[in-house]
């Protein structure tokens, strides 16, 4: 049996022993002393909470709860101690939820014996002196600079628990309670010091929703009236308590006085809880970003704590001192930290122990001791090693540190590995991620207003600042991997109901970036840093051309990398795309070899740094205000954006001058309908065929013109021949409706309608801020990579060669690919300007979007994936066709279709540089496809995209059909259309661009 558990044991028999013996009755008749409170086995509890064994900790508090003070009343105040305690048990765990409920209750105790003080036996506060012994001498780390003493308070008062006899007389002949009085000697600084943790730590777990909560509010008018004896020592733990509690409700000013004035009693004693109101003073002015002001409330209250042996104290405060130390001295070893490792109390202080290494280890990776930084590691998990704080907030702190290693030495893949790992156990013990979801509560339960709701969830939800990234990384990178789909909805909603729909339209961009990110390696995080490095410098605003600066300063070798991909793909454009020439194939092997190797030591560095407090904006998808882009547009330039949420669908039309907003009613109609439409025009099943017979039917027509009315309610015919262009940013199953099919009354009169396309050009933007360019103009393109395989599987190899030929004059340079690459085509794409696909993406809308070829030549391969086509050095091709592509349309919406088969690609391909991408919604695989992808590449340079892909559409609706060039298409006789004119042919391309537009000499 350990010398702890044997101490735990002997302590809880005390303390039972201790419990048989009554109390004296009466204050006026008896003086004497009875079983002291809070009880020696709560004591014993602290033995493995310094430790680190919580669990064993809370089963000890939880023990002593149970053996505590209880009258008529309800639990007495020394249950104050018992909850507080058992919720730090659950807090240094992660459990947010039995926490904050603990410390709940121990302020609800606190409200309900308010006035313990105020029954403490006045001949029993005397004056304080001095203490004989200040264990403040002991410390290695430093000497306190403010000049103060350690009070000898008493180490317990007697308290009059009770009614008096009068009132018990009064409640007699009322028919009240009675409650007999007696005297309890009580540990009164143990109970005022658990009173300010409870609300230092609540205010912790609740964050921003502090200053709404109620029992905030409560705690706050108690102490205002000050319950403690007037003009007396015990006044300053009601100072710490009430600025604690000012803080608490977001009142900083008024808390930094109250609680600079709390330190001490008679101007020059340190008590029980100055260690904590320094604490708070540390926190507020780290919040401010007053640095060296936090960093010695910090250190001030490592001395104090350790005077009072509250160890615990020391450790948050180590915490704030190492959080400081590498917000302003990075890559220089604390000395302080250093220090503390020679303090004596430390061997038997198991969690200080663990987190003074943890600390250690992230100070020395930032100094590239990586040998160092593995050493304090390693002295940390033996720490932790058979304590269940290697389950909580210690072991996932452990998890998050050994992936920073990991990607510092070089081995990306257990970095990887570790880092999922922390992320999953951080979820649940993040705050931010637990406030969010409090304040999805207080929302539903409308116990919040809409406008506190809206200022919680843009503090909760917003975009990761320079101050996230630079103090919490780790939390900040847990966030954007934790997408709450119903926060995000309500933050939108709020948006809505207060009547400010263009933030609406921003929060919904917002949202839509959100739910990118989170799908993304590392929350987002090391795209966001591939584009601060290398995105155009004319594409950087000041501070991002300063976070590159400041990246390629503290990384020089990231300028290294830079440079040699750089001289890689020079070299790779020399040679032909796919080389004839044995000698010119190997040297392409060989450069595509040395590229990926770049790209390799490129990645695991950034996957570093992505780890560290290094700031990064994320450029990509852009986040403009709305009054930006309607800058942007031209005066006949149309926006339609939607938004989804699970009870209705919000509608947004603007232009350059105007706004309007609408509400669709009953997504799951509306789902049903879109599905109807589908399956008119001849979509049942993905490469099912299709039957000739069903394309003479014109139900479809009257279907999508309902479906149209439905989307836009206040549709006049003619509306569109006032504009140049419609911009439609889809949501959801939305995605999957062939918009420009729908038809719509052209305003000549007699009812008469046609497809909207015929009227307005029509293109597609993931986000609203993708509506409008992100370049001045189109670059010209230098080459275009022709990918040839099967378009339809059953395709003969004749029918290959003549899609390639019908396709290759229309495009500059190209060239065909038809057999496997020397390399991985991320790689090679990197140098390609153009890219057309003419293959079946059997693996598109096949599970993870990420794992799916765009390029399909080396499908399956390493490599051949959207992600790797994502990682640096960063570019792909500025125009994309894939032909056949799948999308949850082809299936007419059977099953769980979102639309993030087609959005999640979209912006996967944008965020290599593309600008334009042509895919298909359905796979139609004919010569439609073929002459839709030629008609737009032979006119894109000369006109905006949208435009060249209308008057492609005008072409191919008028070209005959030929059966042998279908193969979906069953039938024949008279039941075979005679051209190309049904959607099924032509409507199942989509055009998804920026609006950028070509060169003017190119014109």
């Amino acid at each position: 049996m350990s010398l702890a558990s044997s101490r735990i044991i002997f302590a809880l028999i005390l303390a039972t022993i201790a419990g048989l013996v009554t109390p004296v009755e009466a204050w006026a008749q008896n003086r004497g002393r009875g079983s002291v409170v809070p009880s020696d086995a709560y004591y014993a509890g602290f033995i493995p909470f310094y430790q680190g064994d919580y669990e064993q900790a809370g089963e000890v508090f939880n023990a002593a709860g149970r053996a505590g003070v209880r009258s008529t009343e309800g639990r007495w105040i020394d249950s104050i101690c018992y909850a507080t305690m058992l919720g730090e048990c659950h807090f240094q765990m992660g459990n947010n939820a039995q926490a904050l409920e603990n410390y709940t209750t121990a302020l609800l105790l606190f409200v309900q014996h308010s006035n313990w003080m105020l029954r403490i036996n006045p001949e029993s506060l005397g004056p304080i002196g001095p203490v004989s012994n200040d264990l403040r001498n002991n410390v290695t780390w430093g000497k306190s600079g403010r000049n103060t003493l350690i009070g000898d308070y008493p180490n317990s008062l007697p308290t009059f628990q009770g009614q008096t006899d009068a009132q018990n007389q009064a409640a007699a002949r009322g028919g009240g309670v009675l409650s007999p009085g007696r005297i309890m000697p009580v540990r009164a600084s143990e109970i005022a010091r658990c009173i300010a943790l409870a609300i230092y730590r609540r205010q912790e777990i609740l964050g921003p929703i502090s200053q709404y909560d109620g029992l905030t509010g409560q705690v706050v008018g108690v102490l205002q009236r000050r319950p403690a004896p007037p003009n007396h020592w015990t006044g300053a733990w009601v100072d710490v308590q009430h600025g604690l509690a000012l803080a608490a409700a977001g009142k900083s000013d008024e808390a930094v006085q109250t609680l600079q004035r709390s330190l001490t009693t008679a101007g020059q004693y340190d008590h029980d809880l100055t260690s904590l109101a320094l604490l708070q003073l540390g926190r507020i002015a780290l919040e401010q970003q007053d640095f060296p002001a936090a960093q010695t409330y910090f250190l001030e209250a490592t001395y104090s704590a350790a005077a009072f042996q509250q160890f615990q104290q020391i450790e948050d405060a180590l915490d704030g001192l190492a959080k400081v130390s590498m917000i302003t001295k990075a890559g220089q070893m604390p000395q302080g930290l250093l220090a503390i490792g020679n303090w004596k109390e430390l061997r038997k202080l198991d969690a200080l122990r663990a987190k003074l290494n943890l600390a250690l280890a992230e100070a020395n990776s930032y100094m590239g001791n990586l040998p160092g930084a593995n050493g304090a590691l390693e002295d940390a998990r033996r720490a932790m090693n058979r304590r269940s704080m290697s389950k909580g907030r210690v072991g996932i702190r452990y998890g998050y540190l050994s992936s920073l290693l990991a990607f510092q030495g070089g081995n990306a893949a257990a970095g990887a590995s570790n880092f999922t790992s922390a992320v999953a156990a951080n979820r649940s013990a993040s705050t931010r991620v637990y406030q969010t979801e409090m304040t999805n509560q207080l929302f539903v339960s409308n116990t919040i207003t809409e406008r506190s709701a809206q200022l919680l969830y843009d503090e909760l939800l917003r975009e990761p600042t320079d101050a996230d990234w630079i103090s919490e990384p780790f939390e900040t990178l847990t966030v954007l991997l934790t997408p709450n789909a119903t926060a995000m909805e309500n933050w939108f909603n709020t948006a809505v109901m207060r009547k400010q729909p263009e933030l609406a339209l921003e929060l919904a961009d917002r949202i839509r970036r959100m739910r990118f990110f989170a799908t993304l390696p590392l929350g987002g995080r090391l795209l966001a840093l591939r584009w601060v490095l290398e995105s155009p410098d004319a594409s950087l605003d000041t501070k991002g051309k300063l976070q590159r600066q400041d990246l390629l300063a503290k990384y020089p070798e990231l300028k290294t990398f830079q440079d040699e991909a750089n001289r890689l793909k020079g070299e790779l454009l020399q040679i032909d795309l796919q080389p004839e020439d044995k000698d010119a194939y190997v040297k392409q092997r060989d450069l595509v070899e040395k590229l990926q190797n770049v790209s390799d030591g490129y990645e695991v560095l950034l996957g570093a740094i992505a780890l560290r407090r290094t700031p990064s904006q994320f450029l990509f998808p852009p986040l403009k205000p709305t009054a930006e882009i309607r800058e942007k547009l031209d005066d006949t330039q149309l926006v339609l954006t939607f938004f989804s949420t699970t009870r209705s669908v919000h509608a947004f039309l603007f232009t350059k001058k105007d706004y309007v907003h609408w509400t669709l009613d009953n997504p799951r109609e509306i789902k049903g309908q879109i599905g109807d439409l589908l399956k008119q025009i001849g979509l049942i099943k993905r490469d099912a065929p299709v039957q000739a017979k069903d394309l003479a039917e014109t139900e479809w027509k009257t279907t999508s013109a309902e479906l149209l009315k439905r989307f836009i309610p206040a549709l006049k015919p003619g509306f569109w021949n006032t504009y140049s262009e419609l911009v439609i940013v889809p949501d959801d199953v939305l995605w999957y409706v062939p918009f420009e099919a729908l038809h719509t009354d052209d305003g000549l009169g007699a009812g008469h309608t046609v497809p909207v396309s015929e009227v307005i050009p029509i293109r597609y933007a993931p986000t609203a801020s993708l509506a409008v360019p992100q370049k001045d103009a189109r670059p010209r393109p230098q080459n275009t990579a022709i990918i040839v395989g099967r378009l339809f599987n059953s395709d003969e190899s004749d029918i290959t060669l003549e899609q390639y030929d019908q396709l290759k004059d229309a495009f500059t340079a190209p060239s065909k690919i038809d057999r496997p690459p020397v390399g991985a085509t991320s790689m090679l794409a990197k140098v390609w300007d153009q890219m057309v696909v003419i293959d079946d993406s059997e693996d598109a809308n096949r599970g993870d979007i990420w794992n799916w070829s765009p390029a399909q030549a080396d499908r399956s391969k390493s490599g051949s994936e959207l992600a790797a086509w994502l990682r640096s050095p960063l570019g792909g091709p500025e125009v994309i066709y894939l032909p056949g592509f799948h999308s949850g349309a082809e299936d007419a919406l059977k099953g769980n279709t979102t639309g993030g088969d087609i959005f999640l690609t979209a912006l996967g391909l944008m965020a290599t540089g593309s600008e334009t991408v042509v895919l298909s919604r359905w796979h139609s695989a004919g010569s439609a496809s073929m002459a839709t992808v030629e008609g737009i590449a032979r006119r894109i340079a000369d006109m905006p995209a949208s435009t060249a892909w209308q008057e492609t559409m005008a072409e191919v609706r008028d070209l005959p059909l030929d059966p042998n060039k279908e193969p979906r298409l069953k039938g024949s006789g008279a039941a075979i259309p005679q051209t190309l004119d049904h959607p099924y042919f032509w409507a199942d391309m989509m055009l998804i661009d920026t609006g950028i537009n070509p060169k003017k000499e190119m014109q």
